[in-house]
């Protein structure tokens, strides 16, 4: 999550653009699932399984952002999904939505009513990106069962459900682990940092 995070606008995509990149995805993808098919080992497609889970978990991750802090009355003026051209334009919370080419991070941009607002409140609105996402691996490891869920079989549906508790839990983790990127704004922290900056007054 960014706050008040500039961004370069870029326009859409056209729709030659776009089928030519879902083209070059589909083969890429249907020679990696054909080759991981290959032996009769259902488990090797599980990468498959876990690159597609990316896009949706960002997008859900985001989403945990804007509700905590739709929660506490901020306002979204924003939202982004990855980097690069514009591959699709929508609305989240009444507030402009783009999925860009490269979906591998996203922002929020919001404002705090009257400009502030408590550490606490602010602490939670950066760990609800991590915290939906650790929703999703314990609710799906619980329904499982612990035991169960830990067990690679080869049954399609239970690794899509095991692949994607796996893929939401990393991405909480490299969320949480505190780390800040240098830009030429200053620093801009990421989730982890972000909840310690939060707490400590610094943001």
């Amino acid at each position: 999550m960014k706050i008040e995070q500039r961004h370069h606008d870029v326009k859409p995509a056209t729709r030659s653009e776009r089928l030519f990149i879902l083209g070059l995805a589909l083969v890429f993808l249907g020679g990696l699932s054909a080759e991981l098919l290959q032996g009769n080992e259902p488990r090797k497609i599980a990468t498959v399984f876990f690159l597609a889970w990316w896009l949706p978990l960002v997008l859900l991750h985001e989403i945990g952002h804007a509700l905590m802090a739709r929660l506490f009355g901020w306002q979204i003026a924003h939202t982004v999904i990855g980097f690069g051209k514009i591959m699709y334009r929508g609305q989240l919370f009444n507030a402009p939505l783009e999925i860009r080419l490269f979906p591998i991070e996203g922002f929020v941009q919001m404002q705090a009513p009257n400009g502030n607002t408590s550490r606490i409140k602010h602490a939670l609105i950066y760990f609800a990106g991590p915290g939906i996402e650790l929703l999703v691996f314990f609710g799906i490891a619980l329904s499982m069962g612990w035991a169960n869920f830990f067990t690679i079989d080869d049954h399609y549906f239970k690794l899509i459900w095991q692949t994607l508790a796996y893929a939401a839990l990393i991405g909480a983790v490299i969320n949480l682990i505190p780390t800040a990127t240098i830009t030429h704004e200053g620093e801009t922290p990421n989730d982890g940092m972000g909840i310690i900056w939060s707490l400590l007054g610094k943001i």
